[in-house]
């Protein structure tokens, strides 16, 4: 009897690691998914320092792009100088068959738009719409470029009376984690 129960605790204890390690590990999403433009975006943290016009202080932007645990969103955190800032997600939604992306800053706004992959497989088009605290909407667009495996460009534009005006362009750079 205890040869027996022996065996089947080794049996158990060889067996439980590989188990676990299979469904803990989530696989990377195939090519044909519909957030497989997007996903060289994960991994790592992407970092930018961004210098303001007026009064030449430097804000230290760390981004943090992973895949959620089931693969059906991108999920991402945004700090700034080490202090959260945005936190959402990607995903794909299967009515208007676009990506679409939702995410919430810490003075409480919530941003909602669309992503347009463009067919070069490395610029990315954003509409999207940020509801303020007071109540008002604003419309923006964005553009993301890559730059390589490791680095890309991000350009935001505003309405303004009519005119599309750019806000700010500047670029992220993967540091490995």
């Amino acid at each position: 009897m205890k040869r027996i129960f022996f065996s089947i605790s080794v049996a158990v204890a060889l067996l439980v690691p590989k188990l676990t390690a299979q469904t803990s590990t989530p696989a990377a999403p195939a090519r044909n998914e519909p957030l497989s433009p997007m996903a060289w975006f994960v991994g790592g943290t992407w970092a930018s320092d961004v210098k303001d016009g007026q009064d030449g202080s430097v804000t230290h932007v760390a981004e943090r792009i992973r895949w959620s645990p089931n693969h059906q969103a991108i999920v991402f955190n945004v700090d700034f100088n080490g202090k959260p800032h945005y936190d959402g997600f990607y995903a794909y939604n299967p009515s208007t068959k676009k990506i679409d992306f939702y995410y919430t800053n810490s003075e409480g706004e919530l941003t909602i738009g669309t992503v347009t992959p463009d067919s070069d497989g490395k610029t990315f088009h954003q509409e999207f719409d940020i509801m303020h605290t007071n109540g008002t909407t604003g419309h923006l667009r964005s553009t993301l470029v890559r730059d390589g495996d490791n680095a890309y460009w991000f350009s935001v534009m505003m309405n303004k009376n009519g005119d599309w005006q750019p806000v700010f362009h500047i670029r992220y750079e993967r540091k490995p984690e």
